[in-house]
């Protein structure tokens, strides 16, 4: 209780296939707005990209670098989807309260940061969106609601940008209302995915950067 918890992801360095940060994983998977299991997740990114992201970047997990992919110091983690894979990309936290007082809530803020356009579905047009969840054991998630979603309208092309990323939105002290007594553990999933439907291809390119936790 009255600790904090930040990551800005910089310790990610340039590697396409970067190791996360101690406690933080991911994975991907082929369900649209699904979130999988803390313990069976991932411990490293697949890909890399930055500015002028490809109009045909592969899917999967990114380690994002605000600049040039290769040398950007200023690193975030998301991904992106393709027609049939990575429907689903989450990047997740285990948070543990080894203090001697229960702590009532958090509250959290974080930067969703947009790193290619995406048409989506010429009929469709769902655009993409990246929603946190909670959990208790690390496998049932419950959605922290409107505060913690992050949604794009889909674009008109599927361009990267000349100096990424394109766009920008923080989520800024908002209060998770979630008790964690000592000893136990608190999980929380940021879920990238299409907005609605299941039409993924000419997908946008989401991470998320600059997490702050406060244990209240």
């Amino acid at each position: 209780a009255g600790g904090t918890v930040t990551q800005n992801f910089d310790v990610l360095g340039t590697s396409a296939t970067a190791s996360m940060p101690t406690d933080w994983k991911v994975d991907k998977n082929t369900t649209v707005r699904s979130v999988g299991s803390y313990s069976a997740a991932a411990t490293a990114t697949e890909q890399r990209a930055g500015n002028n992201m490809a109009t045909n970047a592969p899917n999967g997990i990114y380690n994002f670098g605000a600049g040039e992919a290769a040398s950007a110091t200023d690193r975030a983690v998301g991904g992106i989807s393709s027609k049939d894979a990575s429907k689903s990309v989450n990047i997740y936290v285990m948070l543990t309260n080894n203090g001697s007082s229960a702590i009532p809530n958090f509250t959290i803020s974080y930067n969703v940061e947009k790193y290619r356009n995406g048409y989506n579905s010429l009929v469709l047009f769902a655009g993409f969106t990246i929603q946190m969840y909670y959990s208790t054991d690390g496998t049932t998630w419950t959605s922290a609601g409107d505060n913690f979603k992050t949604s794009f309208a889909a674009d008109a092309d599927n361009n990267g940008f000349a100096s990424a990323p394109g766009a920008t939105v923080s989520v800024t002290n908002k209060t998770l209302s979630v008790s964690l007594d000592p000893g136990n553990s608190l999980y929380l999933a940021w879920n990238y995915s299409v907005t609605s439907g299941s039409t993924t291809s000419n997908a946008q390119a989401l991470g998320i950067d600059d997490v702050t936790i406060v244990a209240n």
